[in-house]
Protein backbone atom coordinates (compact mmCIF):
# COMPACT_ATOMS: atom_id res chain seq x y z
CA UNK A 1 0.00 0.00 0.00
CA UNK A 2 2.76 2.38 0.90
CA UNK A 3 5.16 1.71 -2.54
CA UNK A 4 1.80 2.50 -4.37
CA UNK A 5 0.53 5.92 -2.72
CA UNK A 6 4.50 6.51 -3.13
CA UNK A 7 4.20 5.85 -7.05
CA UNK A 8 1.06 7.76 -6.93
CA UNK A 9 2.77 10.79 -5.68
CA UNK A 10 5.65 10.90 -7.83
CA UNK A 11 3.05 10.23 -10.67
CA UNK A 12 1.41 13.61 -9.18
CA UNK A 13 3.93 15.42 -8.69
CA UNK A 14 5.48 14.88 -12.43
CA UNK A 15 2.18 15.82 -13.98
CA UNK A 16 2.23 19.03 -12.04
CA UNK A 17 5.61 20.21 -13.59
CA UNK A 18 4.81 18.34 -17.06
CA UNK A 19 1.55 21.21 -16.38
CA UNK A 20 3.60 23.65 -16.00
CA UNK A 21 6.82 23.28 -18.26
CA UNK A 22 6.84 26.20 -20.98
CA UNK A 23 5.23 25.97 -24.54
CA UNK A 24 7.74 25.82 -27.09
CA UNK A 25 5.12 26.22 -29.55
CA UNK A 26 5.06 30.44 -28.73
CA UNK A 27 8.44 30.42 -30.91
CA UNK A 28 6.07 30.04 -34.04
CA UNK A 29 4.06 33.38 -33.56
CA UNK A 30 6.51 35.42 -31.48
CA UNK A 31 6.89 39.20 -32.93
CA UNK A 32 9.97 40.25 -34.40
CA UNK A 33 12.55 41.95 -32.14
CA UNK A 34 14.25 45.19 -32.84
CA UNK A 35 18.57 44.77 -32.94
CA UNK A 36 19.01 46.20 -29.91
CA UNK A 37 16.28 44.42 -28.13
CA UNK A 38 16.17 41.51 -26.16
CA UNK A 39 13.35 38.63 -25.76
CA UNK A 40 12.81 37.92 -22.16
CA UNK A 41 10.73 34.56 -21.07
CA UNK A 42 9.03 33.44 -18.63
CA UNK A 43 7.23 30.14 -18.08
CA UNK A 44 4.76 30.51 -20.47
CA UNK A 45 4.80 33.89 -21.89
CA UNK A 46 7.84 36.00 -23.16
CA UNK A 47 8.08 39.66 -23.95
CA UNK A 48 10.26 42.46 -24.97
CA UNK A 49 10.89 45.17 -22.12
CA UNK A 50 11.34 49.48 -22.84
CA UNK A 51 13.53 50.44 -20.48
CA UNK A 52 12.49 54.14 -21.48
CA UNK A 53 9.06 53.49 -20.33
CA UNK A 54 9.53 50.88 -18.09
CA UNK A 55 7.14 48.64 -19.40
CA UNK A 56 6.81 45.97 -22.03
CA UNK A 57 6.31 47.03 -25.53
CA UNK A 58 4.74 43.37 -26.40
CA UNK A 59 3.95 39.84 -24.81
CA UNK A 60 3.35 36.63 -26.25
CA UNK A 61 1.83 33.36 -25.55
CA UNK A 62 0.09 30.27 -26.08
CA UNK A 63 -3.25 30.27 -24.60
CA UNK A 64 -4.67 26.65 -24.52
CA UNK A 65 -8.64 25.69 -23.31
CA UNK A 66 -6.64 23.62 -20.40
CA UNK A 67 -4.92 26.98 -18.91
CA UNK A 68 -7.92 28.76 -18.12
CA UNK A 69 -9.18 25.87 -15.55
CA UNK A 70 -7.50 25.35 -12.38
CA UNK A 71 -7.36 26.92 -8.73
CA UNK A 72 -4.20 28.53 -9.08
CA UNK A 73 -3.87 31.24 -6.13
CA UNK A 74 -4.26 34.82 -7.12
CA UNK A 75 -1.10 36.90 -5.31
CA UNK A 76 -1.53 39.74 -3.37
CA UNK A 77 1.46 41.18 -3.87
CA UNK A 78 3.12 42.41 -6.93
CA UNK A 79 7.04 42.06 -8.15
CA UNK A 80 10.14 43.11 -9.29
CA UNK A 81 11.04 41.27 -12.52
CA UNK A 82 15.21 40.59 -11.92
CA UNK A 83 15.25 39.52 -15.44
CA UNK A 84 14.97 42.68 -17.04
CA UNK A 85 18.23 45.06 -17.02
CA UNK A 86 17.95 48.54 -15.62
CA UNK A 87 14.62 47.64 -13.45
CA UNK A 88 11.25 46.97 -13.83
CA UNK A 89 8.79 49.98 -11.97
CA UNK A 90 8.03 49.37 -8.49
CA UNK A 91 4.90 49.53 -5.94
CA UNK A 92 5.99 53.39 -4.74
CA UNK A 93 5.43 54.49 -8.63
CA UNK A 94 1.55 53.41 -8.79
CA UNK A 95 0.71 54.21 -5.03
CA UNK A 96 -1.19 57.38 -4.85
CA UNK A 97 -1.43 57.61 -9.14
CA UNK A 98 -4.82 57.29 -9.42
CA UNK A 99 -4.07 54.11 -11.80
CA UNK A 100 -4.40 50.69 -11.85
CA UNK A 101 -1.44 47.93 -12.36
CA UNK A 102 -2.77 46.48 -15.26
CA UNK A 103 -2.18 43.32 -16.24
CA UNK A 104 -0.77 42.28 -19.88
CA UNK A 105 -0.88 38.54 -19.64
CA UNK A 106 -4.25 38.47 -17.63
CA UNK A 107 -3.82 36.73 -14.71
CA UNK A 108 -7.41 34.80 -15.39
CA UNK A 109 -5.28 33.37 -18.18
CA UNK A 110 -2.58 31.17 -16.12
CA UNK A 111 -5.11 29.89 -13.06
CA UNK A 112 -4.10 26.47 -14.20
CA UNK A 113 -0.48 26.85 -12.32
CA UNK A 114 0.61 28.21 -9.69
CA UNK A 115 3.89 29.33 -11.05
CA UNK A 116 2.32 30.64 -14.38
CA UNK A 117 0.18 32.42 -11.85
CA UNK A 118 2.38 34.33 -9.88
CA UNK A 119 4.67 35.47 -13.07
CA UNK A 120 1.74 37.32 -14.27
CA UNK A 121 2.26 39.88 -10.94
CA UNK A 122 6.12 40.56 -12.30
CA UNK A 123 5.81 44.42 -13.20
CA UNK A 124 7.41 43.28 -16.49
CA UNK A 125 3.59 42.34 -16.98
CA UNK A 126 2.28 45.54 -15.85
CA UNK A 127 1.14 49.31 -17.29
CA UNK A 128 -0.80 51.50 -15.92
CA UNK A 129 -4.11 51.80 -16.62
CA UNK A 130 -7.07 53.89 -15.73
CA UNK A 131 -9.71 52.14 -13.04
CA UNK A 132 -12.50 52.68 -15.85
CA UNK A 133 -10.54 50.71 -18.59
CA UNK A 134 -8.83 48.03 -16.64
CA UNK A 135 -12.19 46.76 -14.67
CA UNK A 136 -14.83 47.44 -17.67
CA UNK A 137 -14.10 46.80 -21.69
CA UNK A 138 -9.72 45.68 -20.97
CA UNK A 139 -11.70 43.33 -18.55
CA UNK A 140 -14.19 42.45 -20.92
CA UNK A 141 -11.81 41.61 -24.17
CA UNK A 142 -9.44 39.33 -21.40
CA UNK A 143 -12.77 37.66 -20.79
CA UNK A 144 -13.62 37.52 -24.61
CA UNK A 145 -9.83 35.99 -25.26
CA UNK A 146 -10.84 33.19 -22.89
CA UNK A 147 -13.22 32.26 -24.67
CA UNK A 148 -11.77 32.02 -27.59
CA UNK A 149 -9.35 29.63 -26.37
CA UNK A 150 -11.82 27.31 -24.88
CA UNK A 151 -13.60 27.39 -27.94
CA UNK A 152 -10.84 27.32 -30.25
CA UNK A 153 -9.13 24.87 -27.65
CA UNK A 154 -5.54 27.16 -28.58
CA UNK A 155 -4.70 30.15 -29.61
CA UNK A 156 -1.68 32.49 -30.18
CA UNK A 157 -1.81 36.31 -28.40
CA UNK A 158 0.27 39.22 -28.68
CA UNK A 159 -0.65 41.84 -26.21
CA UNK A 160 0.84 45.51 -24.99
CA UNK A 161 0.36 49.27 -24.74
CA UNK A 162 1.13 51.32 -27.50
CA UNK A 163 4.35 53.30 -26.80
CA UNK A 164 5.10 56.49 -27.99
CA UNK A 165 7.15 59.63 -26.69
CA UNK A 166 6.02 62.25 -25.04
CA UNK A 167 3.36 59.88 -23.04
CA UNK A 168 2.86 61.61 -19.32
CA UNK A 169 4.20 59.44 -16.72
CA UNK A 170 4.13 58.26 -12.86
CA UNK A 171 6.42 58.00 -10.13
CA UNK A 172 10.01 58.18 -9.21
CA UNK A 173 10.82 55.60 -11.92
CA UNK A 174 8.69 57.72 -14.64
CA UNK A 175 6.68 55.17 -15.82
CA UNK A 176 4.51 56.02 -19.02
CA UNK A 177 1.22 56.17 -19.31
CA UNK A 178 -0.04 54.70 -22.76
CA UNK A 179 -2.95 56.39 -24.30
CA UNK A 180 -4.28 53.08 -26.20
CA UNK A 181 -3.78 49.09 -25.53
CA UNK A 182 -4.24 46.55 -27.72
CA UNK A 183 -4.31 42.47 -28.06
CA UNK A 184 -3.62 40.37 -31.38
CA UNK A 185 -5.21 36.47 -31.75
CA UNK A 186 -4.55 34.23 -33.96
CA UNK A 187 -5.70 30.86 -34.18
CA UNK A 188 -3.37 28.37 -36.90
CA UNK A 189 -3.86 24.71 -37.15
CA UNK A 190 -4.96 22.06 -39.65
CA UNK A 191 -8.14 23.23 -39.94
CA UNK A 192 -8.94 27.46 -39.13
CA UNK A 193 -6.60 30.14 -40.05
CA UNK A 194 -7.46 33.17 -38.36
CA UNK A 195 -6.21 36.37 -37.18
CA UNK A 196 -8.02 39.72 -35.31
CA UNK A 197 -6.66 42.31 -33.52
CA UNK A 198 -8.08 45.13 -31.04
CA UNK A 199 -6.81 48.50 -29.99
CA UNK A 200 -8.63 50.67 -27.11
CA UNK A 201 -8.01 53.78 -25.63
CA UNK A 202 -7.09 53.75 -21.96
CA UNK A 203 -10.84 55.05 -21.27
CA UNK A 204 -13.76 53.95 -20.35
CA UNK A 205 -15.08 51.97 -22.95
CA UNK A 206 -17.66 54.33 -25.30
CA UNK A 207 -18.59 51.19 -27.60
CA UNK A 208 -20.60 48.07 -25.94
CA UNK A 209 -19.40 45.78 -28.98
CA UNK A 210 -15.73 45.01 -28.65
CA UNK A 211 -15.81 44.54 -31.99
CA UNK A 212 -16.44 48.71 -32.77
CA UNK A 213 -12.44 48.46 -31.55
CA UNK A 214 -11.74 45.43 -33.58
CA UNK A 215 -9.11 46.38 -36.55
CA UNK A 216 -6.73 44.01 -39.01
CA UNK A 217 -3.46 42.97 -37.61
CA UNK A 218 -1.48 44.59 -40.41
CA UNK A 219 -3.02 48.09 -39.59
CA UNK A 220 -2.13 47.94 -36.15
CA UNK A 221 1.70 46.72 -37.16
CA UNK A 222 1.61 50.54 -38.40
CA UNK A 223 0.24 51.82 -35.66
CA UNK A 224 2.84 50.18 -33.37
CA UNK A 225 5.39 49.47 -35.60
CA UNK A 226 5.72 45.73 -34.65
CA UNK A 227 5.63 42.89 -37.11
CA UNK A 228 3.54 40.74 -34.96
CA UNK A 229 3.69 36.65 -37.25
CA UNK A 230 7.18 37.19 -38.87
CA UNK A 231 7.76 33.18 -38.70
CA UNK A 232 4.01 32.77 -40.67
CA UNK A 233 3.96 31.39 -43.69
CA UNK A 234 3.56 34.22 -46.35
CA UNK A 235 0.04 32.45 -48.09
CA UNK A 236 -1.12 32.76 -44.49
CA UNK A 237 0.01 35.79 -43.34
CA UNK A 238 -2.00 37.65 -46.08
CA UNK A 239 -5.18 35.98 -45.03
CA UNK A 240 -4.60 36.30 -41.04
CA UNK A 241 -3.01 39.94 -41.12
CA UNK A 242 -5.41 41.41 -44.03
CA UNK A 243 -8.67 40.45 -43.12
CA UNK A 244 -10.67 40.43 -39.97
CA UNK A 245 -13.77 37.94 -40.19
CA UNK A 246 -16.04 39.27 -37.41
CA UNK A 247 -18.64 37.09 -37.92
CA UNK A 248 -16.32 34.12 -36.91
CA UNK A 249 -14.92 35.95 -33.52
CA UNK A 250 -18.53 36.18 -32.65
CA UNK A 251 -19.33 32.70 -33.09
CA UNK A 252 -16.66 31.24 -30.91
CA UNK A 253 -16.82 33.57 -27.85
Amino acid sequence: MGKRLGLLALLLSFTVITHCTFHNDVVLVLPAAQQNETIHCHTHYCFVFDTTHKQSKWLAYELRSNMIEGDAMRSSRFFLDTTVEGGTAKNEDYRGSGFDRGHLVPAGDMVFCDTAMRETFYYSNISPQTPAFNRGIWKRLESTVRDYAHNLEDIHVVTGPVLSEGLPSIGESSVSVPSYFYKTILVYNDTIKQGIAFLMPNARGEHQSLYRYALTIRELEEITGINFYPKLPRRVSRRVELEVDTLFWKSVE
